[in-house]
């Protein structure tokens, strides 16, 4: 009898302690559940947003067109046009840099580029170069030797090839020009120079490619996929300079993740495209009628085309 209430005793002492466990383990869990911090829960509206910031592709609605204007000094040569058109939902840049003697066709009266824009300003330079190439261009940004140098700065020197010996003095402002054939480094100062040196041997058609060259190899040595993490900080450098423009901080908001967007390509984002043409018997400049009619692939227009087709 002894020993079968030893068996008995027993087993209420292992049931006591398994029950004992059993609920000392779901005391514990329970206790750790509460104390545990609670996790936000994100909506899924805002997760869709995210992962909209995260695969931002701009559309062609941020492919746009911009003249440049750098005006550095009174005369032809110290005149430099190009057009920069943003193809964005291709992450590049084209370069089509104007001769100042281009001519161009306004209210009738034929004329080129640069007397255009030397008679009316920017404002006719807008209309000249539109009527010239067959673009219509969506800002513009004219740039002096100040704001030309904070611009160039932004971006950094470029090695260019020097044609020739480049050497000139310039009789109204007693500046000289001396610039050795062959590699040199630019900064925004020797830019300037080869950009308006004025005795080019084959005149203006030549000085435009010229700059077309130097600003291309600007561009692509030296924006890199960090360079769109200073973006923002760069247009404020860039707009408080002595700038004229029509670019305003709302048109930056519109634009700027798209520009961030080209900035951030692996490769090379700028493409130069040069002009083709003859002279008349004016000495102007005549853009080809076959170099016209590529700009529409060149520049991407079919948006632009097809939407004044659905407007009218």
């Amino acid at each position: 009898m002894a020993g079968k209430g030893t068996k008995i005793a027993l087993t209420y002492f292992i049931t006591i302690i398994v029950t004992l466990l059993i609920i000392g383990g779901i005391g514990y869990v329970l206790l750790m559940e509460i104390m545990k911090p609670k996790e936000e829960k994100v909506p899924e509206a805002g997760l869709e947003q995210m992962a909209g910031f995260e695969q931002y592709v701009p559309s062609a609605e941020n492919n746009k067109t911009t003249l440049i204007i750098f005006d550095s000094e009174k005369r032809m040569s110290g005149c430099c046009f190009m057009l920069v058109r943003m193809i964005a939902d291709e992450q590049s840049l084209v370069l089509l840099p104007l001769p100042a003697d281009t001519f161009s066709s306004v209210g009738g009266e034929g004329n080129s580029l640069y007397e255009f824009y030397r008679v009316g300003g920017t404002a006719e330079a807008v209309k000249a170069v539109e009527a010239a190439t067959g673009v219509k261009t969506d800002y513009y940004l004219k740039l002096n030797n100040e704001s030309f140098g904070v611009l160039v700065d932004i971006f950094g020197g470029v090695d260019f090839d020097v044609p020739y010996n480049l050497i000139y003095s310039d009789p109204d402002t007693g500046e000289e020009t001396i610039i050795r054939e062959g590699t040199a480094y630019l900064d925004s100062q020797l830019l300037r120079k080869v950009l308006t040196y004025p005795l080019y041997n084959s005149g203006e058609e030549y000085r435009a490619k010229m700059a077309g060259v130097a600003v291309n190899d600007l561009i692509n040595r030296n924006v890199t996929p960090n360079f769109a993490n200073h973006i923002d900080d760069y247009f404020s450098t860039v707009i408080n300079s002595q700038v004229e423009t029509n670019f305003t901080a709302y048109d930056y908001k519109e634009q700027s993740q798209a520009m961030k967007y080209v900035a951030e390509s692996d490769g090379k984002i700028s493409k130069l495209v040069t002009v083709t043409g003859a002279y008349d018997e004016n000495s102007l400049f005549v853009l080809d009628e076959n170099f016209l009619k590529s700009l529409t692939e060149r520049f991407k227009l079919y948006e632009e085309n097809e939407n004044t087709l659905s407007a009218e």
